[in-house]
């Protein structure tokens, strides 16, 4: 029996609850969630208990952590913080995503129904893949990072870590995508992103 918490409590958890709780195989369950706020999980419609914050949380041995965080640098602040607790991480792939076997995937990713993870595609630990996102052939993302909806990754972009692509941004073939990058809502990147760069727009630019 594998015991799944969410670590956030907010509406990306709700969105991993409704996709995966139906799907868990006998004798699975989530069992709580651990948020650092005040906003409790039940408000929201779902029975599921608060099992505290991140801080003192000690994890039993049949304990697998859901990264329920979308923003990249929360996800590397909870994921540094509940490993070095003694946390594990799960990895999980929705049943309705495509995930070609020969993609690489780290610890601690979550991939949403109907995303793609392409031929020879990697990503790394705690990279997220909301709905509907995709992943091209030998594409790159680093860890932390997270593809928000319908997020298009064409073949050979690498895409550094702790970065955020906003719902429907695109990036053209073979360009990358800096470390710590934000690429806005529907933009489309043709060219280089540098490190720590924020775009918006189609092309993508600075605003």
């Amino acid at each position: 029996m594998t015991d799944y918490v969410l670590v956030g409590g907010g509406a990306f958890a709700r969105e991993i609850f409704d996709w995966f709780a139906p799907g868990l195989e006998a004798g699975d369950r989530f069992s709580g969630y651990l948020d650092d706020g005040d906003q409790p999980f039940r408000a929201f419609g779902r029975d599921l208990p608060q099992l505290g914050d991140t801080h003192g949380f000690k994890p039993g041995p049949e304990t697998l952590l859901v990264m329920a965080v979308g923003d990249p640098d929360g996800k590397q602040t909870l994921a540094e913080r509940l490993t070095a607790q003694g946390g594990r991480f799960a990895t999980l792939l929705h049943p309705r995503a495509w995930i070609s076997a020969s993609a690489r995937l780290g610890q601690g990713v979550v991939v949403g129904p109907f995303a793609d993870v392409s031929a020879d595609a990697r990503g790394g630990d705690y990279v997220t893949l909301n709905a509907y996102a995709s992943i091209g052939h030998d594409a790159q993302v680093g860890d932390f990072s997270t593809l928000s909806g319908y997020v298009d990754l064409m073949g050979g972009v690498k895409v550094g870590r702790v970065a955020f692509l906003g719902s429907g941004a695109r990036v053209l073939p073979g360009v990358s995508v800096g470390d710590g990058c934000m690429i806005g809502a529907g933009a489309v990147v043709v060219r280089k992103a540098p490190d720590g760069a924020t775009l918006y727009a189609a092309p993508a630019r600075r605003l």
